[in-house]
């Protein structure tokens, strides 16, 4: 009995040190709650024409159009998502800014299924990180001035942000 309850309380604990492992959804699942998650940025997702010569690795692209002037590329290999890229052009406005950090927002909702506040939390650190990083680089003189951050999640999934003087990215990867 006391060896059960002790084997009980080892897996307890076990579970609860665990890191939970970030899964992201599908592509359809994906761009219907990047359209849900999207709220008053109205995302939907387009294929574009693509001319090429050879099948591009089996991967099929997937175009982000919104009401803000923010480019995005969501990349699956046919239902399996690839990664998904966010990208606002500077300058910009304190309003186009909010819309940018919606639509990371809206991003890590869809992708990971992350509560609102988390993804928000999360989508602003990035950017504080990759703000510090740009005016270290700048500070040093870097040839390259450029801000980045990267995180890899358990379960194979990464984030990063990417900032210069001219655009701020946004990345999600299913790295497995």
């Amino acid at each position: 009995m006391k060896r059960a309850a002790f084997a009980l309380i080892a897996l307890a604990a076990a579970l609860a040190a665990a890191p939970a492992s970030a899964q992201i959804a599908g592509c359809s699942k994906f761009r219907d709650a990047m359209t849900k998650a999207g709220g008053d940025l109205n995302v939907d997702f387009i294929r574009p024409l693509v001319v090429s010569r050879g099948d591009g690795g089996g991967v099929e692209t997937w175009d982000l159009t919104s009401k803000a002037r923010i480019d995005g590329v969501l990349r699956c290999r046919a239902e399996a998502f690839v990664s998904f890229e966010a990208t606002l052009h500077m300058p910009a406005d304190a309003a186009l800014i909010e819309r940018y950090t919606a639509a990371q927002t809206a991003a890590l909702v869809a992708g990971l299924g992350w509560q609102h506040a988390r993804a928000k939390g999360k989508a602003e650190s990035l950017g504080r990180d990759a703000a510090e990083y740009l005016r270290g680089s700048a500070e040093r003189g870097d040839v390259v001035v450029a801000g980045k951050v990267e995180e890899h999640l358990p379960g194979g999934v990464d984030l990063g942000a990417i900032w210069t003087s001219t655009d701020r990215t946004f990345i999600l990867v299913n790295a497995d």
